[in-house]
């Protein structure tokens, strides 16, 4: 299941047991991806619909704490993101600790690198 919004497509391929790809070009924005409950995370996500047919362009989420030369962690209730990559594979970091640690969706970049990749993300301050 393709969608943009995590309260109808999402949830609903999730109640029917799909994987499900998160497009970021709809309703939904990666701080609601952040604070998503259980029943409204997605399998992948892509900033568009190019997610589909290349797999530079789509993510798995969540990723591990560190993945694709990412570090993510909770400090004082907020994320912290810091290391160097791509976009994508921070959001995947982010996710993992953000779900696991009910943190969120407040980022802070932890390097010059963090701060790029969090604008990319529409996360910048």
């Amino acid at each position: 299941m393709v969608g943009d919004r995590l309260d109808t497509d999402i949830e609903g391929a999730r109640r029917a047991g799909l994987d499900s790809l998160l497009v970021l070009t709809g309703v939904s924005d990666v701080p609601e991806l952040l604070a998503a409950p259980a029943a409204r995370r997605p399998t992948y996500v892509s900033v568009d619909l190019a997610g589909l047919f290349d797999p530079a362009a789509v993510v798995r989420v969540p990723g591990n704490a560190d993945t694709g030369g990412w570090s993510a962690r909770a400090v004082d209730g907020d994320l912290e993101l810091t290391g160097a990559g791509g976009p994508l594979d921070a959001l995947a970091a982010l996710c993992a600790v953000a779900w696991e640690a009910d943190v969120g969706p407040r980022v802070r970049p932890g390097s010059p690198e963090a701060g790029v990749a969090l604008a990319a993300l529409g996360l910048a301050d």
